[in-house]
């Protein structure tokens, strides 16, 4: 039976809506600022998803064929390990796959929000397991025998009933069983704001949300609405979009009609004049949080986005400092020393069409110094 088609956690939020730093390891130019070696690059066709999942191994990295409907899976020297999917119902299609996370025996699992169901492949596109998940599912970077992640409660975050605004979820990949569930602490916390947007478990207990305006909140305790720290980030600065980010606002928005059988409407326009005269957004979107091995917390920011993009970095909530990588940042994962990000390139000369090529970097970042 097919399931009714879920909105993914990426979609924009039109009620929501410069930094530049030319330095190095030690330079001035702004607190904390550092830059991992760059190690290679891989060419990824044009895509709306923005997902990547770095795989066990650290050398092989998968990407959403959104075009095609279909996964492809490079690694760090530019050889195409699997491409495998296709539009459907059946046992390895999609009906629309839209996050992707890492196993630990190397597999790849893909959610797929269009047939409520998860999916497990080996990196050359073999299917292994699939198993149905919960409504709106976003997954955690990596499973085991369980695949975890959260939902999000849409009618909480618009203020129209109370509660947990997240859900976490474990589901058994052998049975299918939901095994442990966990809604997010209810708050509420003092931000003068007042929007909570999404939230993410520590591995360790608690939680830590995004809010309006570039606040943080870590709340400490499995479960405990107390213990709560809110964070200014310190690298926040209201920045109004510009006209790439527009573009990019705007076919998102198309393509969300697009995918409904929509036409282009006045309030696609409405909402675009209102998206150009709000800041943006403290984080780059709602997926692209994780905590890493060690418990820091890594979230990807807007600011400024032309040639250098930033992720800042914290740990019991407090600011360690910012990674630039080069190129606008659309997704990031990392694992061990590893770290790999989906880019769109600038736009250049050979560029006839003016749409910017997407790609993926890979750094290394064993010597960052909150690391050692």
């Amino acid at each position: 039976m097919r399931h009714a088609r879920r909105g993914r956690l990426h979609i924009p939020l039109l009620a929501f809506a410069v930094f530049a730093a030319a330095c190095g390891p030690g330079d001035a130019a702004g607190p904390g600022v550092f830059w991992p070696e760059l190690i290679s690059t891989t060419a990824v066709p044009l895509s709306e998803s923005e997902e990547v999942a770095l795989l066990a191994d650290e050398r092989t990295a998968c990407v959403i064929d959104s075009y095609e409907v279909r996964v492809r899976c490079v690694d760090a020297e530019g050889s195409v390990v699997g491409i495998f999917g296709r539009e459907g119902e059946g046992p390895g299609e999609f009906g629309e796959p839209t996050y992707l996370t890492r196993g630990e025996a190397g597999t790849v699992g893909v959610v797929d929000s269009d047939l409520g169901r998860f999916t497990v492949f080996e990196p050359s596109g073999a299917h292994v397991s699939e198993v149905m998940l919960p409504a709106v599912f976003q997954p955690f970077p990596a499973f085991g025998a369980a695949v975890s992640g959260v939902s999000l409660d849409y009618m909480v975050m618009l203020g129209q009933m109370s509660g947990s605004l997240m859900t976490r979820y474990d589901v058994d990949l052998a049975s299918g069983d939901v095994v442990g569930q966990e809604g997010s602490p209810p708050g509420p916390w003092d931000i003068e704001c007042g929007q909570v947007i999404h939230g993410l478990p520590h591995p360790a207990g608690g939680w830590a949300f995004v809010a309006c305006e570039g606040h943080l909140i870590f709340v400490g305790g499995t479960g405990d609405t107390g213990d709560a720290t809110v964070v200014r980030a310190p690298m926040y600065v209201p920045e109004l979009p510009d006209e790439r980010d527009v573009a990019r606002m705007e076919e998102e928005l198309l393509a969300f009609n697009r995918s409904r059988g929509l036409p282009r409407s006045p309030a696609i326009d409405e909402g675009l004049e209102r998206y150009r005269a709000t800041p943006k957004n403290y984080h780059l979107s709602t997926g692209q949080q994780l905590f890493d091995g060690s418990n820091r917390y890594w979230i990807a920011t807007q600011r400024d986005q032309h040639e250098w993009s930033w992720l800042d970095v914290y740990e019991n909530a407090a600011y360690l400092g910012s990674v630039r990588v080069r190129d606008r940042l659309r997704a990031f994962d990392l694992l061990g020393s590893t770290l790999v990000v989906l880019v769109d390139r600038q736009a250049g000369p050979d560029d006839a069409d003016g749409i910017p090529d997407r790609a993926l970097d890979w750094y290394d970042i064993a010597d960052l110094p909150f690391r050692r």
